[in-house]
C-alpha cells in the first residue's frame, strides 16, 4: 500500500508522465466533486461562524463573556477587573502560567468569588485574573458546569441551572465589541481570543 503511494506520487512529479498527469487530473476532479458537494449540502461550513458571548454585570458595570466551553477555566482580564473595580479582590498567590492556542498567557492571581448578574439573577463566579488579555471575560466549563449551563443553540440562549436564560448577541454587538477593542488600542488577534 504505502509502496503504491509512492510509485504514484513519484509519477505525479514527473511532468512527462502521461500517467502521472491522469492521477493529477483525476485528484483534481475528485477534489471538485467533494467540494461540489459540500457547498451544496453543508454550504454553512463557507459562512463565518460568530462566537458566543452574552450581556452581564459585575459590580454594576456592564460586560460582553465570551462563553467557551473548551476552556477549562473562566478568565477575567486585569482591566475588567479594574473597571469593575474588583482589583482589591485579585488573590495574587494564585499566579502561574497556562498554554493554550493563544500561546502562553500570564495569571496575575485569582478572583474567589464575585457577583456575576445575569438578566434578573446573580450567580457567585470565581476568575482567574490574566495580564495583556484582550478579551474582558471568558466563561469556561468551570462557571458552566457550576451553574449547570445549557448552551442552546436552537434558540440562541445561555441557559443557566436556575432557569434564567438569556440570548447569546447578534452579530452586530459582537463586530461593534471587537471593533472597540481593537480601537482602544489593544493588539487583537485571532489568536489570542482562545487559551
Amino acid at each position: 500500500m504505502i509502496q503504491e503511494e509512492m510509485d504514484k506520487a513519484r509519477m505525479m512529479a514527473d511532468p512527462e508522465s502521461v500517467e502521472g498527469q491522469r492521477l493529477i487530473q483525476e485528484q483534481i476532479q475528485l477534489e471538485n466533486i467533494n467540494y461540489s458537494y459540500a457547498l451544496e449540502y453543508t454550504p454553512e461550513a463557507y459562512i463565518p461562524v460568530y462566537m458566543l458571548y452574552i450581556k452581564m454585570e459585575i459590580n454594576g458595570h456592564p460586560v460582553k463573556a465570551f462563553v467557551d466551553s473548551g476552556a477549562q477555566v473562566s478568565i477575567m482580564s486585569e482591566a475588567c477587573a479594574r473597571r469593575c473595580q474588583l482589583s482589591h479582590l485579585i488573590d495574587k498567590r494564585f499566579t502561574g502560567t497556562a498554554k493554550g492556542v493563544g500561546g502562553i498567557q500570564k495569571f496575575v492571581g485569582k478572583i474567589h468569588s464575585c457577583q456575576v448578574k445575569v438578566e434578573d439573577h446573580y450567580f457567585p463566579c470565581n476568575f482567574d485574573v490574566m495580564a495583556d488579555r484582550e478579551m474582558d471575560l471568558l466563561l469556561g466549563l468551570n462557571i458552566l458546569k457550576r451553574h449547570q449551563c445549557n448552551i442552546n443553540l436552537k434558540a440562541n440562549v445561555l441557559e443557566m441551572g436556575d432557569g434564567t436564560k438569556t440570548p447569546f448577541l447578534p452579530e452586530s454587538e459582537i463586530d461593534t465589541h471587537l471593533s472597540g477593542l481593537v480601537d482602544s488600542g489593544s493588539n487583537l488577534n485571532n489568536e489570542s481570543w482562545f487559551l
